[in-house]
């Protein structure tokens, strides 16, 4: 699990991974169980950036096209929206220059192989499957964050 090594870094395991515990997370879901249940996981793994939560695909990509709000390290995104999918978002972050490296965690229902497949093509970083534990959650951000850094 996560484990505090001062106030700017959380680290994992016996790879010593450091993450930045000042982590600003985007989260993108149309559940508010699923946004608060994330929010509280991120919350209790050590991390106290900001995190902003949006119901739709649609809010969330007018949050990421104003460059004066945008303060995004980390996504994470569900897969099945109303309206525009977690795949149509992750297309739509992968053109805008300041979110194109950052790490993007696909949360979905479904463990459809080929789907996820085409999202790894269009800059997907990993996937995580619901329902899921706090220590899939903290494997899944550790994966993805050393995939951009």
């Amino acid at each position: 699990m996560l484990n505090i090594k001062d106030d700017d870094y959380l680290f994992y395991g016996e790879q010593q991974c450091l993450l930045p515990r000042k982590l600003n997370f985007l989260i993108v879901d149309d559940d508010d169980n699923v946004r608060d249940l994330l929010e509280e996981s991120i919350k209790e793994m050590g991390f106290n950036g900001e995190i902003i939560r949006k119901r739709s695909v649609e809010n969330a990509i007018n949050y990421c096209q104003n460059d004066k709000t945008l303060n995004i390290d980390f996504i994470l995104c569900d897969w099945n929206l109303e309206g525009l999918s977690g795949l149509d978002f992750l297309i739509k972050v992968r053109e805008i220059p300041k979110l194109k490296q950052i790490p993007f965690l696909m949360v979905t229902a479904n463990d459809n192989v080929s789907g996820m497949l085409i999202a790894s093509k269009k800059g997907c970083s990993d996937y995580l499957v619901k329902p899921f534990s706090q220590e899939e959650l903290a494997l899944k951000i550790i994966i993805s964050w050393e995939k951009h850094h």
